[in-house]
């Protein structure tokens, strides 16, 4: 806070004697600098537990927007908004995972994702992140945690409301722009009715260039 007011200082001072888009702009600036000093950036809750072929991760944080998520083989980086304050976080994986198997959604009250192991015989991840050391905001999600020997009888704790089919692809995208040119290159198919229509007409536009043909032979 102590710098904050050093900064609000500097800015006054620099501005006051000059004229009055000086001064205005000298308020702009005290506007943005409220405004970063207000705007909070942290990181949000991240509760984890897996099985042999997947790991659950569920952001706790509710009506979360502007989000932006990047995930490798290795990492996920993460950043949204919600209520004036920045979420945001990295973590590398312990083990690697397959992005193009992996799921996440923005269920509402929390922000989910399926991470699919690259390898789905090994045992199971001793922790979450490649690192040793503790993330204060990581923690275990204990209404999915198992044992691993109890997966068989117990693998579906706490997924019952965790339907894939609501959950989106990480290399989801638009089509191409070759495949959309393609598409609108090939001839649409006509009706049937249409079509005999059209040779309706074409019939009767040649029938008076007929008649005018034959007069013309007969005054020949």
């Amino acid at each position: 806070m102590i710098q904050y007011y050093k900064q609000l200082r500097i800015v006054i001072s620099r501005n006051f004697n000059r004229n009055y888009q000086s001064l205005k702009q000298s308020f702009i600036e005290i506007k943005q600098l409220n405004i970063k000093v207000m705007q909070k950036t942290i990181s949000p809750i991240v509760k984890w537990a897996q099985r042999k072929d997947n790991v659950f991760l569920t952001v706790e944080v509710r009506d979360l927007k502007d989000e932006k998520v990047e995930l490798t083989t290795s990492s996920l980086k993460f950043s949204a908004s919600a209520e004036g304050v920045n979420y945001v976080f990295e973590i590398n994986f312990f083990a690697d995972v397959v992005v193009e198997e992996s799921k996440w959604t923005n269920y509402g009250l929390n922000v989910r994702f399926i991470l699919s192991k690259k390898d789905k015989t090994a045992s199971y991840w001793t922790r979450l992140i490649k690192e040793p050391h503790k993330l204060q905001y990581l923690q275990v999600d204990w209404t999915k945690y198992i044992d691993e020997d109890d997966e068989a009888e117990e693998g579906g704790k706490g997924l019952d409301d965790w339907d894939q089919n609501k959950f989106q692809n990480f290399d989801q995208g638009g089509a191409d722009e070759d495949d959309e040119e393609a598409e609108e290159e090939q001839p649409k198919e006509g009706n049937v009715d249409d079509l005999e229509n059209e040779e309706e007409v074409q019939k009767n536009d040649q029938a008076p260039q007929e008649g005018e043909q034959e007069k013309q032979a007969e005054s020949n």
